[in-house]
């Protein structure tokens, strides 16, 4: 793959593809690419992260990694039976963690995400439209609603959903996602007896949710199926303020605002957790806005027993 292919399939822009180029011309980075490629990216020939010094240089290096690495991926989707456009969605990924890195490190790198790239370029991880999703999730707790009837049990399967931080979520988008989610276990896994689908993300803290706008997109994902608190501390306080010190923010957002407020009061960000039945999801053909109106007048709710991260 020469790099203006990788360029289109990651859907770089000019910047970054010119970087990608110069990446290419540093024998000590392209050395590093290649160990770092070896060792994590290509799964015959997986090991332990290489022992390298932290840096610009290094984020730089894992940039190179993930495209040396892209033949091999290529390939392993192929013995894996997943179809080539699922592994060139799942690449844009990449764009999301280099634009993430220039914004808070000022460098076009993977200076974060590293092992979440391996995990896309391993299959493990898939991205289909606006989210993704685990190719394998066993959920590993009791979850009820507040009747006490069980919505899953530890060992059942489901479609465990990420938000990629690179774009709007529209209602209709990631309902056209999760169809596509769906329509690819159906083909690859068609043994996956999925019974939802399931996120767990800093988005969803129920502390963090009153501080949104009416309307926003988030708010509207938290009232797709059943909403519960997760005990787990999130990394919120980054994903709002990057690198910068939450009450010195230039020109803040209503959000920021909010959030640098509830951090100085000593405020804590956790995890929420959202899951959705197939059949709900199926009985509108995912149509998302279809489904919170319905949640609307059902008030969904549900509650962790058992609870652990396994």
């Amino acid at each position: 793959m020469t790099p203006e292919q990788f360029s289109e399939i990651s859907k770089l822009n000019a910047e970054e593809t010119a970087a990608l180029r110069e990446i290419l011309k540093d024998p000590k980075l392209v050395e590093w690419a290649h160990l770092i490629a070896n060792q994590c990216f290509i799964p015959e020939t997986i090991g332990k992260d290489p022992e390298l010094p932290e840096g610009d240089d290094l984020s730089k290096a894992w940039f190179a990694a993930a495209y040396f690495g892209a033949d091999a991926a290529m390939e392993h989707y192929r013995r894996q039976g997943f179809p080539q456009e699922v592994l060139f969605d799942t690449m844009t990924d990449i764009t999301a963690w280099l634009r993430n890195t220039k914004r808070n490190y000022g460098v076009i790198g993977l200076a974060r995400g590293r092992g979440w790239e391996v995990s896309l370029y391993h299959g493990n991880v898939i991205r289909r439209g606006r989210l993704e999703c685990n190719t394998t999730c066993i959920y590993d707790w009791d979850l009820a609603d507040q009747s006490g009837n069980i919505l899953l049990k530890k060992g059942d399967p489901v479609i465990n959903l990420h938000i990629p931080e690179d774009g709007p979520m529209d209602m209709n988008s990631c309902g056209k996602s999760m169809k596509l989610m769906s329509e690819f276990f159906a083909s690859c896994k068609p043994d996956y007896d999925w019974k939802g689908f399931h996120c767990i993300s800093w988005l969803l803290d129920p502390l963090l949710l009153p501080m949104l706008q009416d309307g926003s997109n988030i708010l509207k994902f938290s009232r797709l199926g059943y909403l519960y608190p997760v005990d787990i501390k999130s990394d919120t306080q980054f994903r709002v303020f990057g690198t910068t010190d939450p009450e010195k923010v230039e020109n803040p957002t209503s959000l920021q605002r909010k959030a640098a407020e509830f951090l100085k009061s000593g405020g804590v960000f956790l995890e929420g957790g959202v899951y959705l039945p197939r059949e709900m999801i199926e009985a509108v053909d995912y149509d998302l806005e279809k489904l919170i109106a319905a949640n609307r007048e059902l008030c969904l709710k549900a509650e962790c027993s058992n609870f652990k991260i396994g």
